[in-house]
């Protein structure tokens, strides 16, 4: 047989062989739920709502930051947002731990009554509860999950990083479909010299304000984990009570089941609104130069929202 012969049937070999990797990859459990995920996550933004679209745009660009906001009816799939790209997480970041550390629980991996020795060297700035902890205390996972949750405690959020591993977290984004969704290690190292070694791309968790729309319509139609599970983490977010960004001028009697998060320039707030039509709104802002006033019309989105959906003010688009 002559080398171009040889060459030729080496060639339609390697093409064959190709083929059929190909065919299995995406024929595998594994490859199909992915996509089935990614399909999930992908909303179609072809739905008209009676939101005042030239009045909010409005209302947005006077943030005094970059600011994307998400609107989703969860009665009816009806849609608004201006802008989904990543954006610094901050405390945003917190639900999706949670959720990925329910997830290891719901598959039999992690208990949540499991004991954790929490050190004095564990402690992190930003821990109102675990601070004041003794040397040698012990908290269960279910400890740490409603610190982190309703607190915002900084070691209770690095020790269940620390427990669920940063790189399995981000796979359970990965495979969830939540693109946009980073948790980064800076946050994690122990020393400044350790962090700057990382690459200054992945020195921030990152979310946009599509991956968390997606994120707590999941966990509203409990899909997110398990029915159970996904009660237990709405049933944390019911609990906060801090209504700074998204709350101040709806009514006090109102259910939100919320994340905020407020770190100078960036300021981020994600709920399920209980209201006449339920609904999803996120709103994330960065480099507010004011964040006073960008609080503020956060909360101004947040009602001129509230007030559309429950037919209390008509406003012409």
């Amino acid at each position: 047989m002559s080398i171009n012969k040889r060459i030729l049937l080496c060639l339609l070999l390697l093409i064959l062989v190709g083929g059929i990797s190909f065919h299995l990859i995406h024929q595998s459990p594994k490859y199909i739920a992915q996509q089935k995920q990614l399909k999930e996550a992908q909303l179609v933004h072809d739905k008209d709502t009676k939101l005042p679209y030239t009045f909010l745009n409005n209302v947005i660009a006077q943030s005094g930051a970059s600011c994307s906001v998400y609107y989703k009816s969860l009665d009816t799939g009806e849609v608004f947002y201006n802008f989904s790209g990543k954006m610094p997480a901050g405390a945003l970041i917190r639900p999706y731990i949670a959720a990925a550390v329910l997830k290891q629980v719901e598959d039999g991996e992690l208990k949540l009554d499991a004991m954790i020795p929490v050190s004095r060297r564990d402690i992190r700035p930003g821990s109102p509860v675990l601070e004041k902890l003794k040397e040698g205390s012990e908290l269960t996972v279910q400890n740490l999950l409603e610190h982190m949750m309703l607190e915002n405690d900084q070691t209770a959020l690095s020790k269940l990083v620390e427990i669920a591993g940063r790189d399995e977290i981000n796979k359970f984004l990965l495979d969830h479909g939540y693109a946009d969704t980073f948790l980064s290690a800076s946050d994690f190292e122990k020393t400044e010299e350790e962090a700057g070694k990382k690459d200054p791309e992945k020195q921030i968790s990152f979310t946009s304000v599509n991956d968390m729309v997606n994120f707590l319509t999941f966990l509203y139609q409990g899909k997110c984990i398990s029915l159970e599970r996904d009660r237990y983490l709405l049933s944390l977010m019911a609990r906060q009570n801090d209504r700074k960004l998204l709350g101040a001028l709806l009514p006090r009697n109102l259910k939100l089941a919320q994340v905020t998060a407020d770190h100078g320039r960036v300021l981020n707030a994600a709920a399920i609104i209980y209201a006449k039509e339920k609904y999803v709104l996120v709103i994330m802002t960065d480099k507010a130069l004011r964040p006073e006033e960008t609080r503020k019309t956060m909360n101004q989105i947040s009602s001129i929202i509230f007030n559309t959906v429950n037919d209390k003010e008509v406003f012409r688009k």
